[in-house]
């Protein structure tokens, strides 16, 4: 438990700063990322005060494209100072182990390095530099949008280093460091924009563009070397793409793109499909045809005329009165109506009946909807789910107010539990609370069963099924874990629920 507050729970990796586990936050109840940094650093008081300042300073950054940074702090255990940064947990997985599989489609490798370029273009105009972009450090979610991580931290390192050496060692990767970081010069923004084009190269080949024996090969390539175009690599990438490309990877810092919204321009431009050529036949005037005679009306078996026999018109006035005209005969049967058919009433009808359950469910709609804004879980895609209930909560009222019940109150009674004491991680494997929570799951089974079969009130029992399965839920799952199994309990539930309403409404409209 670090800092009293934050449970380790699983280490994701590990690398040359330190290492990232997910972690539990006791204090607020989410789910987070705490990256302890290595004991070398931690003997550095220099360090310490500078890591410190960098991790406040990206603190401040409010970006869909950057990872959060909650918290900095240090843990003392046995004499030893360790510290830590709590970032923003971020489901997904970094882009080195996306390029495990080879090199990315032409549109999603520049979809995300624009992405990253948002982000840098966000940072930059708050006067921070990353200072080690690679793909290790952007994040992949499960949406397909990239989150950029560790912000602050090579800005550090590389102070502390200059401050050790005074030489201002390199401090980042070989593969992805500007010449103006090898030479121990001054760093700006444009140093970024080096690094994503080296990150842009490899999205699009698989390697990046100076590859070595050893780190001090590569550095030198950096500093001497052109860079490898990735269209003769890859055939079939645009040559504007190149010019991208060895434009940000100018030695001199100077030739590079002023800002990280100008090389994405760039980049956008350079990867937009070409117009396709008109043909000439195209360009020609369209010759319009001539109007077609209108058609001469044909009599029909709908029009009186059809009946008529042909021949001359009868003749007007008196004379048409005869034997032609006679009525007919009283003896002819007068056909009647035929019986209007029987309407069928439709399963997927909407019904308006005020009634108690339909106004617990609209409560439930409004819940839903508040808990959605308010962020109360920062865990996955919560906030989402608990809007989507509300939203189709509020349509399914319409047509059953039992099947909204089901959907809407699942959102509130995980925000219950999640908030609610009953949790292992402060009880532990206490007797009477393990009881407790197993009893509660038996409570839950029994009101499901009964918010299944009832049809006129089962809503209430489905809303009780809710508090009392998630709080048991709560107790034996970890926080992850058991949000994974509330979606897959929610879109159970309104999937069995619905299939039931659908069947009832079915054998009663036949």
């Amino acid at each position: 438990m670090l800092g009293q507050r934050y449970e380790l729970v699983e280490q994701l990796g590990q690398g040359g700063m330190g290492t990232v586990h997910r972690a539990v936050d006791h204090r607020l109840r989410r789910t987070v990322a705490v990256k302890t940094l290595s004991a070398e650093l931690a003997r550095q008081p220099e360090f310490l005060s500078r890591f410190q300042r960098e991790a406040r300073a990206a603190a401040a950054l409010n970006h869909p494209g950057v990872a959060t940074v909650h918290d900095v702090g240090e843990d003392t255990a046995d004499g030893a100072t360790e510290p830590y940064l709590v970032m923003e947990y971020v489901e997904g997985r970094t882009l080195s182990r996306v390029l495990d599989a080879g090199p990315l489609p032409l549109a999603q490798a520049v979809d995300l390095t624009c992405q990253v370029l948002d982000a840098l273009d966000h940072s930059h105009r708050h006067a921070i530099v990353h200072r080690d972009i690679k793909p290790a450090n952007v994040m992949l979610t499960g949406a397909g949008t990239a989150k950029v991580v560790d912000f602050g931290i090579a800005k550090a390192l590389s102070e502390v280093a200059t401050r050790l050496t005074g030489t201002g060692v390199a401090v980042g990767t070989p593969a992805y460091l500007a010449p103006e970081q090898i030479n121990g010069a001054e760093t700006d923004h444009r140093t970024d924009l080096y690094a994503v084009a080296c990150l842009l190269h490899e999205l699009l080949t698989g390697r990046p563009p100076y590859t070595g024996d050893s780190p001090f090969s590569v550095m030198h390539q950096h500093l001497a070397a052109d860079p490898v175009p990735p269209s003769r690599l890859r055939p079939e990438l645009p040559a504007a793409l190149d010019a991208v490309i060895v434009r940000a990877l100018h030695k001199d810092r100077d030739g590079r793109y002023p800002s990280a919204a100008a090389m994405r321009a760039a980049l956008t431009a350079a990867a937009a499909p070409a117009p396709e050529p008109v043909p000439a036949a195209a360009r020609r005037p369209a010759v319009v045809p001539a109007a077609a005679p209108a058609a001469v009306p044909t009599p029909t078996a709908l029009d009186p005329r059809a009946a008529a026999p042909a021949g001359p018109a009868p003749a007007k006035g008196p004379a048409a009165s005869g034997p032609a005209a006679a009525p007919e005969p009283p003896g002819e049967p007068v056909p009647e109506p035929a019986a209007r058919p029987q309407r069928r009433r439709l399963p997927g009808r909407v019904v308006f009946r005020p009634t108690a359950e339909g106004a617990v469910a609209l409560l439930g709609c409004v819940l839903s909807l508040v808990i959605s804004r308010s962020q109360v879980i920062e865990v996955g895609q919560f906030s989402r789910v608990a809007l989507l209930a509300a939203v189709a909560g509020a349509v399914l009222l319409l047509w059953s107010a039992r099947l909204a019940c089901a959907v809407v109150w699942g959102p509130v009674a995980e925000a219950v539990a999640v908030w609610s004491e009953m949790a292992r991680g402060y009880l532990d494997w206490d007797t009477h609370y393990v009881v407790i929570a197993l009893l509660l799951a038996v409570v839950a089974a029994l009101c499901l069963a009964a918010g299944y079969r009832d049809e006129r009130s089962g809503g209430f029992a489905l809303v009780a099924f809710w508090f009392t399965a998630l709080t048991a839920i709560w107790f034996f799952l970890d926080d992850l874990r058991k949000i994974g199994v509330f979606y897959v309990l929610l879109l159970a539930v309104t999937l069995a629920i619905g299939t039931q309403v659908l069947k009832s409404r079915t054998r009663s409209a036949t």
